[in-house]
């Protein structure tokens, strides 16, 4: 087995790559990786620093790391804001460090990629190497973000200190339409809901999902203008370009689902998310005006029942948003492991992590004891506090 360290998605074989990714993960795909390099989101002198690690076998990828040398820390949604000034009143470097995820996405999927799951001899290696690229190249430490459950245990064996923070996700309960979601649902909730998609509907907008040969580039044009709009009203500039949004449609094709809202068939609002197996991730969505609800409508309602409707299990509509959880969605864990170099650093850290994952652990709990569902009891994986 043989270690390699590469600086760049397009060096990577793409086939051999993808085999290492289970279903469901669309974000550790070669095409997405390579549509935000081959339109400067991540890249040599930028802030996202490809220092991927492959074990190869001959030809034959045994198991894949992609990590990113970071010079700071936006775009990873699991947020280490707070460790950088600690760090930087300490008079410590906190930047360069190395990070583990899908660049400027907090989707949950496995980032240690193996062709087999069991191979702890891989994983093992996978580990080295990334301390060792992580070491050589004078970081403080790696964070790897929105991990699995059992890749946080088998990480936290090699000293990275477990992470436990929380989004919201719908969960498919086998419905069969729209109305039977909002049976099981309590009441006022159920009543809200239905005032909100009609007076959504009383706006007079045409809406419509769209997928694979129905996306034109209009409609990807008309969707970077209203992400480019929410971005510069909320957040300052965009981590995403015109180029990178028509990349990922020639890329990824199959797995964009467009919410679109028309106006005498001009394109005024639009949401973004994408299909892969049993999971739809809702992203970026946008309009041209104020509409009031249409962002329930375009990045909830119409997307459950495309979820419903297309047989999906989880429907994971992006980072924070208590908002979602009183329409339904479920409170869930997310987990992240970390690993810093600094003695002292790493001492103050797992102090800090060992309360928060009891106040989310908590938090959890109360969030399922007061679910909007009736009779709910959904399933929260194990909360063990790892010491």
């Amino acid at each position: 087995m043989n270690l390699q360290v590469i600086d760049s998605v397009a060096a990577i074989d793409a086939v051999r790559w993808n085999a290492l990714v289970e279903p469901g993960n669309p974000f550790m795909r070669h095409e997405f990786l390579h549509a935000l390099e081959e339109t400067a989101c991540i890249g040599k002198g930028l802030a996202w620093q490809p220092k991927f690690i492959v074990a190869t076998e001959g030809q034959h990828y045994r198991g894949a790391v992609a990590a990113f040398e970071r010079s700071d820390s936006y775009g990873e949604y699991i947020f280490d804001w707070a460790w950088a000034n600690a760090y930087a009143e300490a008079r410590l470097p906190y930047y360069p460090k190395i990070t583990v995820a899908a660049p400027f996405t907090p989707a949950s999927g496995r980032r240690m990629l193996l062709a087999d799951q069991n191979d702890d001899i891989t994983f093992e290696a996978l580990v080295t190497g990334l301390e060792g690229s992580a070491l050589e190249l004078h970081t403080s430490g790696i964070h790897l973000l929105c991990t699995t459950r059992s890749e946080q245990k088998q990480l936290s064996q090699s000293g990275f200190l477990p992470r436990l923070t929380h989004q919201y996700h719908w969960l498919n309960r086998d419905y069969r339409s729209f109305d039977e979601y909002l049976a099981v649902l309590r009441a006022h909730r159920r009543k809200e809901i239905k005032r909100e998609r009609r007076k959504c509907a009383e706006l007079g907008l045409e809406i419509k999902i769209l997928t694979k040969s129905q996306i034109e580039p209009r409609h990807i044009d008309a969707m970077y203008v209203f992400y480019a709009a929410t971005y510069a009203r909320k957040w300052g500039s965009p981590y995403l370009n015109r180029e990178t949004y028509h990349a990922l449609l020639r890329r990824m094709r199959d797995s964009i689902v467009l919410v679109m809202a028309f106006d005498q068939g001009r394109e005024v609002a639009g949401s973004i998310a994408f299909h892969s197996a049993d999971r739809l991730f809702g992203r970026y969505w946008g309009a041209s005006g104020n509409f009031p609800y249409l962002h329930f409508e375009l990045c909830f309602y119409s997307l459950i029942e495309y979820a419903i409707g297309n047989k999906i299990h989880i429907f994971e509509a992006g980072a924070q948003g208590e908002h979602k959880f009183q329409r339904g969605f479920t409170a869930m864990p997310v987990y992240s492991s970390h690993k810093l170099f600094d003695e002292g650093g790493a001492d103050a850290i797992a102090r800090y992590l060992r309360q928060e994952r009891r106040a989310t652990a908590r938090a959890l709990m109360a969030y399922r004891s007061h679910s909007p569902i009736k009779g709910d009891q959904p399933y929260i994986p194990e909360l063990e506090d790892d010491g």
